[in-house]
């Protein structure tokens, strides 16, 4: 798949369809995972929300192809450890870049293996400062720039608090 066609997936229109309109989306509890459904235009997802950590806490939210769901389309790495970028011709190259970062499959030549600041020209997501540690706040952005049409039709919830 070209990077064109990916790009086409992360941003065509979707509707989230495995949750019913009176439950909540909720944020799993440390530790745990949860997986959403949504459909697009052209193509099925999966929407991932980790909160799997081995030594330390994590979360991370990630757009999958339901058809390759080892092709993660989207990411943004909340808490976790810090992305080391590869070498080559491009704004982040052999940075580390803390967390909160981002990860898209179209960018140019590398993918999915680029971390991106949060204020990258690509990234196209709108996070206060003040919403950075607000799980809730992320996911609701994070739905938002996966153009996301029904995300304000439902609650949502937090299980625990972010640490």
């Amino acid at each position: 798949m070209n990077f064109e066609d990916v790009r086409q997936m992360i941003n065509e229109l979707k509707m989230i369809v495995n949750i019913a309109l009176d439950d909540a989306i909720t944020v799993p509890v440390k530790n745990d995972k949860a997986c959403i459904n949504l459909h697009g235009t052209n193509y099925d997802y999966l929407f991932d929300l980790n909160r799997k950590g081995h030594r330390k806490p994590k979360c991370t939210y990630q757009l999958r192809d339901a058809n390759a769901k080892s092709k993660i389309l989207f990411r943004i790495d909340l808490i976790g450890r810090p992305h080391p970028n590869p070498a080559g011709n491009y704004a982040y190259a052999d940075e580390i870049l803390e967390c909160p970062h981002v990860h898209l499959a179209d960018f140019p030549v590398y993918g999915i293996a680029v971390a991106l600041p949060l204020d990258a020209p690509e990234v196209h997501m709108h996070l206060n400062p003040s919403d950075i540690n607000n799980l809730i706040s992320c996911l609701k952005v994070t739905f938002e720039r996966l153009n996301v049409a029904n995300r304000t039709d439902f609650k949502y919830n937090l299980e625990d608090d972010i640490l």
